[in-house]
């Protein structure tokens, strides 16, 4: 049987590898760093920047709740393109610091998500399948649509491969 912390430690690693790599390609693409910042979808969403602060809460998230590491918080101050790098880059690191053992014997283990107006409740399993997973790929799809949306030369394998992208 494959672990909970294979299925979500080393995934969520690469996938936040990959985001560093739009957001580089972001740094040097020549469009105005505030207006990528800032960039929304729509008005009722929220901008890249957020959508990388998520992505990034939503990562350490689930590594305590379904991984017992210790929690640490980050400010959501982030206002370029540097800061969100360096944001993706903390959250490698810590990611990397999470012991597998954590992990282990928690697929059943109860999760409690307290959000501002309910309480969700999963097992471990099913809050990494049915929300931590599924959240943050959301979010860092986001923030590569928003890239694409504001001219970044982006394409599919800079989404899956990053850095190992044809250029």
């Amino acid at each position: 049987m494959t672990s909970l912390y294979a299925v979500t430690v080393p995934v969520m690693v690469r996938a936040l590898n990959n985001l560093d790599h739009l957001l580089a390609k972001a740094a040097q693409s020549g469009i105005d760093e505030a207006e990528l910042v800032g960039a929304r979808l729509i008005g009722d969403m929220l901008p890249l920047s957020k959508q990388v602060q998520i992505a990034s809460d939503t990562a350490r998230g689930m590594a305590v709740r379904v991984g017992q590491a210790e929690a640490v918080s980050m400010a959501d101050d982030e206002t370029t393109i540097a800061e969100l790098r360096a944001r993706v880059a903390k959250t490698i690191a810590y990611l990397e610091g999470v012991a597998p053992a954590g992990f282990e014997n928690r697929d059943d283990a109860e999760v409690i998500l307290k959000l501002p107006n309910t309480e969700m409740k999963f097992t471990g399993l099913s809050f990494v399948t049915d929300f931590a997973l599924p959240n943050f790929f959301f979010h860092v799809s986001i923030a590569y649509a928003l890239l694409r949306m504001k001219g970044v030369a982006l394409g599919k394998m800079d989404f899956l491969a990053g850095n190992a992208a044809p250029t």
